[in-house]
C-alpha cells in the first residue's frame, strides 16, 4: 500500500510542473487565439493569407528538395559499397546539430545579390538567395538528416531475402535494388518528410533572415509572430495568439502524417543473422558515385560553412577579396568583448541548468513509465508532445500565461509571489519544456534494457526503494542520461527562436547576440559567434562519439 501511494505521489510532483508550466500555458494560448478578441479571432487569420500561403509553400518546397535529395543519398551511403560512408554520413547529419539560422548566413555570404562570393565570381545578379525560393532551399537543406536518417533505418529494417528473390527472378541488381528494396523505404523517407515540413512551418531565423529584407518582404507565421509581439499590447498579443493557434494545428496533421506513413513502412523482420544484408556492389560506378557525392557534400555542407569562415576574417562583408585585406580583429573583438563574455556566461549557465532538468524530469518520467503500466503511455505522451510544438508557439504560451505577476495566498497570511516576465527565468522554463522528450526518450530506451531483478535483488538485501534504484539501475542509465545532457544542452545554448521573443533587454544570451549582429548590426561579427556555435556542435558531437564508444564497450 505505502509503494502504490509512493507511486502516486511521484506522478503528482512529476506531473504539477509539466502542468503548470508546460500544458497550462498553451491552453491559455489556444483559448486567446480562439476566442473572441475582436480582429484577433480566427476571421482575423483571412487579412494573414500572405504569410500563411508562404508558410505553407516555402514549407513544401523544402519538404519536396530534402525528399529528392534525402533518397537517392539513402541508398548511396547506407545500401552500397560507397567509400567513406561513414565520413559522409556525418557531414550530412551535420545540418540537423547546427542552427539553421547558422546556414541561411552561410548562403547569405554565398549568395547576396551584391556581396556574395558566388555573385563576385560569377557576375552580379547571378543568384539571389532572397525570398520563398531561398527560404526553402535553405530550410531544405537544413532537414535533410531527416529524410536521411528516416531512410537509413527503413533500411537497415528491410528483409535482404526480398531482394535476392527478386534478383532469382531474373532482375538486375539495380531494379531489384528499386523494386524491392526503395518502396519498401519509402514510407520512412515521406515520414521524414512530413518531419521537414514541420520544421520548416516552424523555423523563424531563417525566414527572417532572408525574407523581411527581400523585396518584396516574404513574411511567414512566425515572422508575422515575432512583429505582433513587438507591437506590444493587447492587440498585438491576441493577434500574434491568433497565427500561433493556426501554427499549432499544423502539429497534430504532422504528427498523424507521419504515424500513418511510419505504419505503412512497418515490415516483419526475421530473427537472426541471416538479416544482416551485404552492400549493394557499384563496380565501376564506385569512382563516379563517390565524386558526384563529394560534390554534393562539398557545395552544400562544406561550402557554406568556408563561406562564414572567410567572412568572419574579412574587414567588413562585401570587402575586397585579397589576402592582405584578411584580419583576426573581428576574433578578438567579439570573443573577448564583455559583452560577449556576460551572453556566454549567461547561455552555458541556462543550458547546463536546463540539461540537467530535461534528465532529471526525463529519467522521473521513465521511471513512472515502468511503474504505470496503464498510463505509462500517457505518461510518454505528455513528456514528449512539447518538442513537437513551435518554439515560436511555445514562447508566445509562455509570455501570455506569465505575462503579469502570479500571487498565491496561503491560510490568508502567507503569500507567494511568481514573477517570471522579463527573466531569464522564463527561458530556462521554455528550454526545459521544449527539450523534456530528450531526457524521456534516451531514460526510458535504457531503463528498458536494464533487467528488473537488479532493483528487486538490491530490495532484498534490504534496500530501500531509492536506494534500491541508486545503487543498481542508476549506474547503468548514466551513459544515456549523459547523451540526453549533452543534446539539451548544445539545443538549448544554440537555440534563437525563443531566446529571441523571451530574452529580456540587457540579458542577452549567445543566440540573441547571433540574432542582433547578424540582423542589425555586423555580419562579420556575426560570423565570427557562428564559427564559435559550430565549434561547440563539433566538440559535443566528439562527446557523443566518445560516450557511445564507451557504452559500446562496456557491453
Amino acid at each position: 500500500m505505502r509503494a502504490a501511494w509512493a507511486r502516486w505521489l511521484g506522478l503528482g510532483a512529476w506531473l504539477a510542473p509539466l502542468l503548470f508550466f508546460a500544458i497550462v500555458p498553451v491552453a491559455v494560448l489556444l483559448l486567446r487565439g480562439t476566442g473572441a478578441h475582436g480582429e484577433a479571432g480566427l476571421s482575423w487569420l483571412a487579412s494573414e493569407t500572405g504569410a500563411l500561403g508562404n508558410t505553407l509553400g516555402i514549407s513544401a518546397g523544402a519538404a519536396v528538395l530534402a525528399l529528392v535529395l534525402g533518397t537517392p543519398l539513402s541508398l548511396l551511403l547506407f545500401r552500397t559499397d560507397l567509400p567513406l560512408r561513414g565520413a559522409f554520413t556525418v557531414l550530412f547529419t551535420l545540418p540537423s546539430a547546427i542552427p539553421a539560422f547558422i546556414w541561411g548566413m552561410g548562403w547569405l555570404s554565398l549568395a547576396s545579390p551584391r556581396a556574395g562570393y558566388l555573385n563576385r565570381l560569377l557576375g552580379e545578379g547571378a543568384f539571389d538567395i532572397y525570398g520563398p525560393a531561398g527560404i526553402a532551399f535553405v530550410e531544405g537543406l537544413s532537414g535533410l538528416p531527416l529524410v536521411l536518417l528516416a531512410g537509413a533505418a527503413a533500411l537497415r529494417r528491410v528483409d535482404p531475402a526480398l531482394e535476392e528473390a527478386a534478383r532469382v527472378c531474373g532482375a538486375s541488381p539495380v531494379r531489384a535494388l528499386l523494386t524491392t528494396t526503395l518502396p519498401l523505404a519509402l514510407p520512412s523517407l515521406l515520414s521524414g518528410t512530413v518531419m521537414v515540413f514541420l520544421m520548416a512551418a516552424s523555423s523563424f531565423g531563417v525566414p527572417y533572415l532572408l525574407g523581411i529584407s527581400a523585396s518584396p518582404p516574404t513574411r511567414v507565421l512566425t515572422t508575422r509572430i515575432y512583429e505582433l509581439v513587438l507591437l506590444g499590447g493587447d492587440v498585438g498579443l491576441a493577434r500574434a495568439a491568433a497565427l500561433a493557434t493556426a501554427l499549432l494545428l499544423l502539429t497534430p496533421l504532422a504528427l498523424v502524417a507521419t504515424w500513418a506513413l511510419g505504419s505503412s513502412g512497418r515490415v516483419r523482420l526475421s530473427a537472426g543473422k541471416g538479416m544482416a544484408s551485404r552492400p549493394f556492389p557499384l563496380g565501376r560506378a564506385r569512382g563516379p558515385a563517390l565524386a558526384v557525392v563529394g560534390v554534393v557534400c562539398g557545395v552544400l555542407v562544406l561550402l557554406p560553412l568556408g563561406a562564414i569562415l572567410l567572412t568572419s576574417l574579412q574587414r567588413s562583408f562585401g570587402a575586397e577579396l585579397a589576402w592582405r585585406e584578411l584580419t583576426l580583429a573581428h576574433w578578438s573583438g567579439v570573443l573577448l568583448e564583455p559583452r560577449t563574455l556576460r551572453a556566454t556566461g549567461r547561455s552555458l549557465l541556462l543550458a547546463a541548468g536546463a540539461g540537467g532538468l530535461v534528465c532529471l524530469l526525463g529519467l522521473a518520467a521513465a521511471v513512472l513509465q515502468r511503474g504505470f503500466r496503464r498510463l505509462g503511455a500517457g505518461v510518454e505522451a505528455l513528456a514528449v508532445w512539447p518538442y513537437a510544438v513551435p518554439g515560436t508557439v511555445v514562447a508566445l504560451a509562455l509570455l501570455l500565461a506569465f505575462s503579469r505577476d502570479l500571487r498565491f495566498i496561503l491560510l490568508e497570511r502567507v503569500a507567494f509571489v511568481l514573477a517570471l516576465a522579463h527573466t531569464p527565468w522564463l527561458l530556462l522554463i521554455a528550454y526545459a519544456a521544449k527539450y523534456l522528450a530528450l531526457g524521456a526518450r534516451n531514460s526510458a530506451e535504457a531503463l528498458a534494457q536494464i533487467d528488473p531483478s537488479l532493483a528487486e535483488a538490491a530490495r532484498v538485501s534490504g534496500a530501500g526503494p531509492v536506494r534500491a534504484f541508486v545503487d543498481a539501475p542508476l549506474p547503468l542509465l548514466r551513459p544515456a542520461l549523459t547523451v540526453a545532457f549533452v543534446l539539451a544542452f548544445l539545443a538549448c545554448a544554440t537555440e534563437i527562436t525563443m531566446s529571441v521573443l523571451l530574452v529580456p533587454a540587457g540579458s542577452e544570451v549567445l543566440g540573441t547576440l547571433l540574432f542582433e549582429l547578424q540582423s542589425y548590426a555586423d555580419p562579420a561579427a556575426a560570423a565570427v559567434l557562428a564559427c564559435a556555435f559550430v565549434a561547440l556542435v563539433v566538440v559535443g558531437q566528439a562527446v557523443l562519439a566518445l560516450v557511445g564508444r564507451r557504452g559500446v564497450e562496456a557491453r
